[in-house]
């Protein structure tokens, strides 16, 4: 009988490290460049869309993604200008690099869809996979010429009967004289890691790949303006100190004999546009029509609303306890929180001011 054997606990490996609570809570976080790896062949393409869209938006005017099995060898189109230029990002979600025989198929189906007019050639036309391209494809694609040549030695057996399923595509004269014509230095590759490295930098990427928002700047507050007196929240605070000192207040230059307040509107109107930074940290950070900022608002106001609706000595004393009191709120679940602070909190309550949802005195 053979003797048992020791069971040994596995060791955990050295590269984890020391595990954090998010860790324990959410996995070991997997690397950008893995997760390309293990996510759906569609959810690829739509992160390439969303690099072309981020990173791209000033090279290229649209993109579009054709549905379906009628693509005619077209993944995702990146329109340049308005004249019909496009670039093709093939996309192909392999798990090894991409070799020759991944793409016969696809050049064929471009010569063959362009010969017939359906759509123009485009000036460049890229292969994008989570893996790369291996060396022997990284190779072709440097020398269009050979890969040229190739295309066509190999057509009856890659791309004669697999281009349409409704006829076999015979290498015709008229068909080889426009391969031939075509300048193949239009095929290239998107290396995945620069695809990553490019996407850190658009709003899509968190989303997609996680490890936390890009570090938010602290903002840039202009002097007072003019203009700023229409603003309600300003308009708000003035009747608040108005009603605490019992002098009419309906400029800067009321108030500023009035050192306290005076210097309490500068803190709190500071405090309203780092709240509209914030507003625009999440435009520019995270994916297009987020309510990151708006959501955020609107559980600052379920939480100091009670307390601005109570019986107050005045509307500064209103002011006063409800910004308070948003400073103390612990919010949750929302993904600007990492990057909101408390001056946020109380610029916030001088949005919700501004909106009238909050007011510092009931008329």
């Amino acid at each position: 009988m053979k003797e048992e054997e020791e069971l040994i606990e596995p060791q955990e490996p050295q590269s984890i490290g020391l595990l954090s609570n998010s860790d324990v809570v959410l996995g070991i976080p997997i690397p950008p460049i893995d997760r390309l790896k293990i996510v759906s062949a569609e959810n690829f393409e739509d992160i390439v869309r969303e690099w072309i869209a981020g990173y791209c938006k000033t090279k290229y005017t649209k993109v579009r993604k054709p549905a379906g099995a009628g693509d005619k060898g077209r993944d995702v189109i990146a329109f340049i200008g308005n004249n019909g230029d496009w670039d093709n990002y093939q996309c192909k979600h392999y798990d090894h690099p991409l070799h020759p025989g991944d793409i016969w198929l696809e050049l064929g189906k471009l010569c063959y869809y362009t010969f017939h007019n359906h759509y123009q050639l485009p000036k460049k036309y890229f292969f994008v996979s989570p893996q790369g391209v291996g060396n022997t494809l990284g190779d072709l694609l440097d020398e269009p010429e050979k890969l040229k040549k190739e295309l066509i030695d190999k057509w009856d057996d890659k791309c004669k009967v697999k281009i349409t399923n409704t006829e076999n595509i015979e290498l015709t004269t008229e068909l080889n004289e426009y391969i031939e014509s075509i300048d193949f230095g239009i095929f290239t590759s998107l290396d995945p890691q620069e695809l990553i490295e490019q996407l850190k930098t658009t709003r899509y990427f968190a989303s997609r790949f996680g490890g936390g928002l890009q570090q938010r700047k602290k903002p840039s507050i202009n002097s007072f303006e003019n203009k700023e007196y229409s603003l309600r929240f300003i308009e708000q605070l003035f009747e608040a100190y108005s009603d605490h000192i019992k002098i009419p207040i309906s400029n800067l230059e009321d108030l500023k004999p009035y050192t306290d307040y005076f210097e309490h509107f500068n803190r709190n109107r500071n405090c309203f546009y780092w709240a509209e930074a914030l507003n625009q940290f999440s435009r520019d950070h995270l994916p297009p029509k987020n309510t990151c900022f708006e959501d955020l608002k609107e559980e600052v106001y379920i939480g100091v609303v009670n307390t601005c609706n109570n019986a107050h000595k005045s509307g500064y004393e209103n002011v006063l306890k409800t910004t308070n009191e948003a400073t103390k709120l612990t919010l949750s679940g929302n993904a600007l929180l990492e990057k909101a602070q408390i001056q946020d909190k109380i610029g916030i309550c001088h949005h919700l001011a501004n909106e009238n949802k909050l007011k510092w005195i009931k008329k």
